[in-house]
């Protein structure tokens, strides 16, 4: 996996958005609920988990 991937439920609805770097969690994530809410906005570096707001 390499830069942003877009993740969407069973449903077509957008679930989560998000980069990969070598496979591997890099730089911002977010994730949505079902009513479109951020359920959670992340920020990663080289996998570890650096800032969530």
């Amino acid at each position: 996996m390499q830069d942003e991937w877009i993740f969407y439920r069973e449903t077509g609805q957008l679930w989560q958005v998000g980069n990969f770097k070598d496979s591997i969690k890099h730089g911002h994530f977010i994730r949505y609920d079902r009513n479109d809410n951020v359920e959670y906005d992340e920020n990663f570096e080289n996998g570890k988990k650096v800032k969530t707001k």
